[in-house]
């Protein structure tokens, strides 16, 4: 064997190593009795019972879901009408408005937050909460969605919705019945993107979250700026398996879509 192969292998095992051993200590210390969770003293199941029973952390945890499932559902929507509008309409400032559209996701977050911020405390009536951690998320998901979604729309055949109009169908209805379908995957595409996003975002739910409107991020920063606790290493372990479990899902089930094609 060639040392450039030796070599490949070494770099690969060493990236291997350095992506999953924050993963692995993680998961180990979630077990540890120490009860700042930072080092072995012993097998216990004690701080996974303490999950169970803190309500605060499923509060946060249905605040976080919550707000994730309304963000991906107008996320999607709006991105799937902006994107059809970009890619069939023609009008003025079309390529502007397209560029501009990249802004929230290019931008730090601090910046986008900041801004936010002052907008819904100078601008708006609203107070901060609820409405404003989802108003914000749908603005900086949206441009996801929309050009997630543009991609798909490159990919399609447009002749089908000539065709369907040809038969009488309007534009919405040959949208509806033609090409959404076809935009499906897209659109699930985006909003398995959103949804994770939108859950775990910190910086800019942060900054507009107001007063007893903690989401599980939020919870877990507080935790650890007051020390760390056991149950942030169960947190942790728990959506880890749970992510886990989503790829071998979505594995098996395109391995089993792909059985059947042949």
């Amino acid at each position: 064997m060639s040392p450039r192969i030796w070599f490949l292998r070494i770099v690969s095992i060493l990236a291997y190593i350095f992506l999953w051993a924050p993963v692995i200590v993680i998961i180990v210390f979630s077990f540890s009795a120490n009860k700042f969770g930072i080092r072995w003293e012993g097998f216990t199941l004690q701080w996974y019972y303490e999950l169970l029973d803190n309500q605060t952390v499923w509060d946060a945890c249905i605040r976080s879901l919550v707000i994730a499932l309304v963000t991906v559902v107008v996320s999607t929507a709006l991105g799937t009408l902006t994107a059809y509008g970009l890619y069939k309409l023609k009008f003025r400032g079309k390529q502007l408005l397209r560029t501009s559209i990249l802004l929230p996701i290019v931008m730090p977050e601090v910046v986008t937050a900041s801004a936010l911020l002052v907008f819904f405390i100078k601008v708006t009536p609203l107070t901060l909460g609820y409405p404003t951690i989802i108003i914000a998320h749908i603005v900086f998901s949206t441009p996801l969605a929309v050009f997630v979604i543009l991609g798909r729309m490159q990919r399609i055949d447009w002749a089908w919705e000539e065709a369907a109009m040809d038969l009488g169908a309007t534009r919405i209805r040959a949208f509806r019945r033609v090409i959404g379908p076809v935009l499906l995957p897209g659109i699930a595409g985006a909003a398995a993107l959103i949804f994770p996003w939108s859950f775990d975002d910190f910086v800019i739910t942060y900054f507009v979250a107001g007063i007893g409107n903690t989401t599980l991020p939020i919870y877990i920063f507080s935790q650890l700026r007051h020390g760390s606790s056991p149950v942030v290493n169960v947190i942790g372990t728990l959506f880890i398996l749970f992510t886990l479990a989503s790829l071998l899902l979505f594995m098996l089930a395109e391995k089993k879509s792909r059985t059947k094609g042949m």
